[in-house]
């Protein structure tokens, strides 16, 4: 996706950096999902969020394994305007996991680094 600033920012490596109230993410995009009537939404949904300094988000890319085109869930709009972080140490990319089933949305974030390749920071 275009509109983020990438000129500089750090992949997490063995420890999320950037945090936010999973839960309350967990809600509101469950909200989301049920004002754009998706309640039949099922799959996976892999998300690289820059997080700046100030806490704020920017959907740079997306991987959709749903069962819903990429335009029709609207998370860029979604991501960009309503998904805040608190402010990290450094601007980050965090890389967010979304498996949604029929009992609800699970989430994990995964980090990066050269030893243990991509590896699950938090489930």
């Amino acid at each position: 996706f275009g509109g983020c600033v990438t000129d500089q920012f750090a992949l997490e490596s063995d420890t999320a950096t950037a945090e936010h109230d999973v839960v309350g993410f967990v809600q509101l995009i469950t909200q989301e999902f049920r004002a754009l009537d998706l309640s039949e939404i099922r799959g996976t949904l892999r998300l690289q969020i820059i997080v700046a300094l100030d806490g704020s988000s920017c959907l740079l890319s997306m991987e959709n394994s749903t069962n819903v085109k990429t335009r029709k869930l609207k998370l860029k709009e979604f991501v960009d305007t309503k998904v805040t972080w608190d402010p990290p140490p450094e601007k980050v990319a965090a890389l967010v996991v979304l498996e949604i089933k029929d009992d609800g949305i699970g989430y994990s974030r995964l980090g990066n680094n050269g030893h243990r390749g991509w590896h699950v920071l938090r489930e």
